[in-house]
């Protein structure tokens, strides 16, 4: 059994059960039984997208719990956590904003990418302006194995 750190969604309305997390990547996560680490850093930040309502909210280090699991996040076949990378085309801003949602459907980079750009509320980037009116200046989908 390993420990895994987790999040629950905030979306009060989400068909998710309240009980279910959202388990996020750990390299070499502990044992179940040891201490959790000391994780993460103060002014950490994720844009998480909800797989279940598709509701995305920042969350911070006091939102992180650490869960047991059978077996750490890496080692699952049928789950992916991905990474959406995207630069803003508001004129003059240059931010690239991050964006994570754990995936059992083996979305495809476009799939990954459109379901960014339609989660509520609208996307923004890390300057507050709204993708889809700003659109994209560039995007990356990747799948990370830490956050």
């Amino acid at each position: 059994m390993y420990l895994q750190p987790v999040v629950r969604c905030k979306n009060r309305d989400c068909p998710m059960p309240s009980a279910a997390r959202i388990r996020l990547p750990y390299p070499n996560p502990p044992a179940t039984g040891e201490n959790p680490p000391a994780w993460p850093q103060d002014a950490w930040q994720l844009r998480m997208i909800c797989r279940e309502c598709d509701h995305w909210y920042l969350y911070d280090k006091k939102d992180i719990q650490w869960a047991p699991y059978t077996r750490p996040l890496e080692e699952e076949t049928r789950v992916d956590f991905l990474c959406v990378e995207l630069g803003c085309g508001e004129p003059g801003c240059h931010s690239r904003t991050r964006w994570h949602v754990l995936d059992n459907s083996q979305m495809s980079e476009i799939e990954a990418l459109e379901f960014v750009l339609r989660a509520d509320p609208v996307a923004v980037c890390e300057n507050g302006h709204p993708f889809s009116i700003s659109g994209t200046a560039s995007s990356s989908v990747r799948k990370a194995s830490s956050v």
